[in-house]
């Protein structure tokens, strides 16, 4: 069952590479546990070591930082400690359970909601830097205060998100500022871009497991995937784990009239794609209804003229 994509296009249903959004989650919940989860692995291997690599450069480079050391390694360390805790509640809620059972979570929250306090030292000798982690400070609070939220409201039978989670922050300039031979060697300058980095490598999860909770009734704001797709049966990149043979509920928005199709789908294939730290899933269609069925590939076949159409003949 699992070879159905080896198999070129030796089948009943051709299958073309298309652009369509498209939403997938598990049919089937975390069952028994303290609160709604999916039971997607959002922390898989490569995305493990990408934050312990972060983490580790981060330091790294801190621990060359000549200037002000005693008190710019104070400041990384609590940042460190704060996007920590972050990973921490949402690894936690990705297993089911509920980070409030702990007696300390609301103290330990509302600690961590104030900020970099530490950041306040370096206010008039370090004005530049101390502007650079206030952008990472600003990204951290709402996050934090997302999750915190989440933590607080969620049931075994619900998951609390937010469907307008921003998307934009003063920090995601730091990843072009901080570009350049010229800084690729200076302590400071890599310890800020690290941090950012391992502040991002959290929050870009916890926005896939918000937007897998609540994104479903929104097709408006789906992703639009590069698939490889057919009647039958899709396949598209993700950076978070399904299981093999996993039951999934897979729905597409058709761009022309935004019809919303429903098909019931099964993993069949999952490949590692080591390059860039995504996985390849092949999905096929159980037993498809065949309106829904029809009306892709009419889609699909529309998709092809509108392609051929836009050859140019010499």
């Amino acid at each position: 069952m699992n070879r159905w994509f080896h198999k070129g296009n030796s089948r009943r249903f051709f299958r073309i590479d298309m652009p369509i959004k498209v939403f997938i989650i598990p049919s089937a919940p975390i069952q028994d546990y303290e609160i709604y989860a999916s039971g997607i692995n959002y922390f898989p291997s490569y995305i493990e070591k990408e934050i312990e690599t972060f983490s580790d450069k981060t330091l790294y480079w801190m621990e060359r930082i000549q200037e002000h050391k005693q008190v710019t390694s104070a400041l990384f360390h609590e940042c460190i400690n704060d996007i920590e805790f972050l990973g921490h509640c949402i690894r936690t809620m990705t297993r089911g359970l509920n980070p409030r059972k702990d007696p300390s979570f609301k103290d330990s929250l509302n600690h961590h909601l104030r900020g970099f306090s530490t950041i306040e030292s370096i206010h008039d000798s370090a004005p530049k830097t101390y502007n650079y982690f206030k952008m990472i400070e600003e990204k951290f609070t709402i996050f934090m205060h997302a999750v915190g939220e989440a933590v607080m409201n969620s049931t075994p039978d619900k998951f609390y998100g937010d469907r307008n989670l921003p998307k934009k922050f003063k920090s995601d300039r730091i990843e072009t500022v901080f570009q350049g031979e010229d800084v690729e060697k200076v302590p400071l300058v890599q310890a800020i871009l690290n941090l950012n980095r391992l502040l991002n490598a959290y929050t870009e999860i916890y926005r896939q497991i918000n937007n897998d909770n609540v994104l479903r009734q929104y097709p408006e704001d789906w992703t639009t995937h590069n698939t490889n797709i057919s009647a039958s049966g899709i396949a598209l990149y993700f950076n978070k784990q399904f299981k093999m043979f996993e039951k999934v509920d897979v729905l597409m928005q058709l761009p022309m009239n935004k019809e919303v199709l429903f098909f019931n789908g099964t993993i069949v294939d999952i490949r590692r794609m080591d390059k860039d730290n995504h996985e390849r899933v092949a999905i096929n269609f159980d037993f498809p209804d065949g309106k829904n069925q029809n009306l892709l590939q009419n889609e699909i076949q529309r998709f092809e003229i509108e392609e051929c159409m836009s050859i140019k003949l010499s």
